[in-house]
């Protein structure tokens, strides 16, 4: 075996233990986080991406153009499976979708140019969500380890310039092709953002949206928090959040995990029917015009439990009625709401609570959510006029 075979075997070993060792130490419930598994990486970057114009979802008087999905088949070594993933998903409907990047795996040895085999996979998922008339959320976030003190990619960095630069490297480079950019992912839950301070997040947001908005003039979401966290919000606001984004990102899942959608709030930032109480901060503080994004939500069909109240599964029926009163529901009440995003395309392939939330099984074959899906694009109409 030669000395080069051996290195390459070494390489996809050890990519592969951290792969595993990653997984295997995520937060319950959210799992889906960019990969740097297979290729070496290779220096690339900068402005010379073939920018497109024209981006537009296809019309309709039923569908309803701000439905979408959280896209995580994109979290491999290639882009393969995302595309097919799209296409699929473009043909159920969907209008959106959301792209979490990693900042650690753009940039993972300093600041500079961004990781060859990285944007070359991002490119290719822009531009067939381009082809197909889907617009996009990039979602930007974890830390790489140079930028932190701690090394970790859950800690909020230590130069808020430098997470500044590689997002407006990344509008400079995808703002063609990307349509809002949401600024981390749960800042208001510690295990992915150390400390889930407002303060220091604010910081983080006030620094990345001029640098987004010198390229791109897409909306930049603050958020998205887990949860409809009201409290945290409104101490971002107190911090100076109001001028630094154009609308608010939330992650509305309901506690227990097993819950229908319109379970009563009463006081609960866990449930999708808080989410007057964020539009009550936002309406304080004089944002009444900004929107509130959905840019997850969702229900898992398990299959298995271990007795954790968040961590409780539903039938793949349930799953799909679920989703169909859920964006009823929020068309219904709350007009004030705009892109709902469904988390997420694929199941995993674990038998896990988190591998569960899919519209599709690991083979791509439909679950019922996937049905439910298409009619609430067709079901439009439920929305009720005015917005309070």
């Amino acid at each position: 075996m030669s000395k080069l075979v051996v290195r390459l075997v070494i390489l996809v070993v050890a990519t592969a233990a951290g792969v595993w060792m990653l997984g295997s130490t995520l937060p319950p419930r959210i799992e889906a986080l960019p990969d740097s598994s297979g290729d070496h990486q290779h220096a690339t970057g900068g402005p010379d991406h073939r920018h497109r114009h024209g981006h537009q979802a296809p019309t309709g008087p039923e569908r309803d153009h701000e439905l979408g999905v959280q896209l995580s088949a994109h979290h491999a070594a290639t882009s393969k499976r995302a595309l097919v993933v799209m296409d699929h998903l473009a043909a159920a409907g969907a209008s959106w979708l959301r792209v979490d990047v990693g900042w650690a795996t753009l940039q993972p040895d300093g600041p500079g140019p961004f990781a060859g085999w990285y944007t070359d996979l991002l490119d290719d998922v822009l531009a067939r969500a381009h082809r197909l008339g889907l617009k996009v959320i990039l979602a930007l976030w974890q830390t790489p380890a140079w930028a932190s003190t701690s090394g970790s990619p859950y800690a909020p960095p230590t130069h808020d310039s430098d997470f500044a630069e590689a997002i407006g490297t990344a509008a400079q480079r995808w703002g063609d092709d990307v349509d809002a950019w949401e600024v981390w992912n749960e800042p208001n839950f510690d295990a992915f953002f150390e400390g889930a301070d407002p303060a220091t997040y604010t910081r983080l947001l006030c620094a990345a949206y001029p640098a987004v908005k010198h390229y791109d003039q897409s909306p930049v979401l603050l958020g998205g928090l887990m949860y409809n966290d009201d409290d945290w919000l409104r101490e971002a606001y107190e911090a100076g959040a109001k001028d630094c984004f154009d609308g608010v990102a939330t992650h509305p899942y309901v506690g227990p995990s097993n819950a229908p959608p319109d379970t009563p709030a009463v006081g609960a930032k866990w449930r999708l029917t808080a989410t007057p109480a964020v539009r009550d901060v936002m309406k304080e503080y004089g944002d009444a015009r900004k929107q509130i994004w959905i840019t997850e939500l969702g229900w898992s069909s398990g299959p298995d439990s271990k007795g954790n109240p968040w961590d409780i599964p539903v039938s793949p029926q349930t799953q799909a009625k679920f989703l169909r009163q859920a964006v009823e529901l929020v068309r219904t009440r709350y007009p004030y709401v705009g892109p709902i995003i469904w988390y997420r395309d694929v199941d995993g392939r674990s038998r896990s609570y988190q591998d569960g939330f899919g519209l599709f099984h690991p083979d791509l074959t439909p679950k019922p959510a996937l049905g439910a899906f298409e009619a609430a694009v067709r079901g439009r109409g439920t929305r009720r006029a005015g917005r309070s």
